[in-house]
């Protein structure tokens, strides 16, 4: 059943005025950066709000891929859309400035349903005060193909990392090698996905690339642990689990997974929720996810997403706030295909059965504020990971060579 979402009285009775330069045909904008085939169930939302509330119309604007800077112009400039999608990692940028609305006084005032249960909240506050509000979440989950697990007797997922190796090492050994237990792209390049899992299972045994204490930061990994997650990694290849063609492999979404996902030549992987949708119309046979090792216990898997923001400039920022409001609302998400960044909400919206790894880990995962207002910067520690770890696959670099130039530029960066 649709709720209607009514604005206050005072809001309807409010100046029709849009943010200068973001007004089309008198509508209010909402800005968002998903590929137009991705977005059609939003724009339904959208039109959804416009049928019940005549008074505050709102057109979609799509802007992709995102551009925080283009933002950033144009609301320094007193133009820009009214409410824009951002990434989590964006809204710091945009806080620091001042070029976003501060949410705490129209929260308080017109509380959002699940807004008590928001996930990822250390990445939209700055200074104590809440920028934007988390919209929408993401995290990769196990993707599995559950007759090549039957075939050797498994019907449970792994645990921890540990039991992933054993598990994917007995299905590529019973196989002959024709299948591999565990496919992961291992590409050098700063966008490769393996940051992930090398994350993950850093977080999983207690550490992490970097932490701060009381405003320093310094490694958060001692070399040992560091030495162990390469070697982890590493012997899928040296045992053939995995082949040394996912060297050259930076996207979890690449063909060469998806195809041996379909030819079942591939037992287990990881996915965002958006690969893995991608990945299933592509496979004929049954995909399904899990938790990715350890992913049940708090703080041992990312924590992506998307949130809301209101530009400084708009007008009316009671009632776009109520227009956010019905963006976070469960009604959004029974047409737009992301999960809600909010527990509560998780549980109101039907899910795919298929997907069930994604909801049962969502509310445990953690957000990389954990490395943000480092020195060093996010994309920076990706680069470095990634090119160290693959000089050991490739036989460039030793397991404790890798950990001490990891360890080495850690404290020169972050000593600057």
């Amino acid at each position: 059943m649709r709720r209607r979402t009514v604005l206050a009285a005072g809001l309807l009775a409010a100046p029709l005025a849009a943010c200068s330069g973001g007004d089309t045909e008198g509508d209010r904008v909402f800005r968002q950066f998903d590929p137009a085939d991705q977005a059609a169930g939003l724009l339904d939302a959208v039109e959804l709000w416009n049928e019940e509330h005549p008074d505050y119309r709102v057109s979609m604007e799509t802007l992709s891929p995102n551009n925080p800077q283009q933002f950033a112009r144009e609301a320094n400039a007193g133009s820009g859309p009214d409410i824009a999608q951002l990434a989590f990692t964006d809204v710091s940028f945009m806080a620091e400035p001042r070029i976003l609305t501060p949410l705490d006084a129209v929260m308080e005032a017109s509380p959002a349903e699940g807004a008590d249960e928001l996930l990822a909240t250390d990445m939209t506050t700055y200074e104590g005060s809440m920028w934007a509000v988390p919209w929408t979440a993401d995290t990769m989950a196990l993707v599995y193909r559950p007759d090549v697990l039957e075939r050797i007797g498994v019907t449970e997922t792994p645990r921890d990392w540990e039991d992933l190796a054993e598990i994917a090492a007995k299905l590529t050994r019973d196989a002959g090698g024709r299948v591999h237990g565990f496919l992961f792209p291992a590409g050098a390049q700063f966008s490769s996905a393996q940051w992930f899992p090398i994350n993950y299972h850093l977080w999983a045994h207690g550490s992490q690339l970097i932490e701060s204490e009381g405003g320093i930061w310094r490694p958060g990994v001692e070399t040992g642990q560091l030495v162990e997650t390469i070697e982890y990694f590493d012997a899928f290849f040296t045992d053939g689990i995995t082949p040394t063609s996912m060297q050259a492999v930076t996207d979890y979404g690449d063909p060469s997974i998806v195809g041996a996902l379909g030819d079942g030549s591939c037992g287990m992987t990881f996915m965002p929720p958006a690969a893995f949708r991608a990945a299933q119309s592509a496979v004929d046979a049954e995909l399904l996810t899990a938790p990715m090792p350890a992913g049940l216990e708090d703080g041992t898997t990312h924590l992506g997403g998307r949130a809301l923001g209101i530009n400084a400039n708009c007008a009316e920022p009671e009632a776009a706030w109520e227009f956010v409001k019905h963006l976070l609302g469960p009604e959004t998400f029974e047409t737009y295909p992301q999960y809600p960044a909010s527990s509560s909400t998780i549980e109101q919206i039907e899910v795919d059965p298929s997907e069930q790894g994604f909801v049962e880990q969502l509310p445990h995962a953690a957000s990389f504020a954990r490395y943000a207002d480092a020195p060093m910067t996010i994309a920076s520690l990706q680069e470095l990971v990634n090119q160290q770890f693959s000089a050991v696959y490739s036989g460039q670099s030793s397991p404790e060579q890798a950990a001490g130039r990891i360890i080495a530029t850690l404290e020169d960066e972050l000593e600057e």
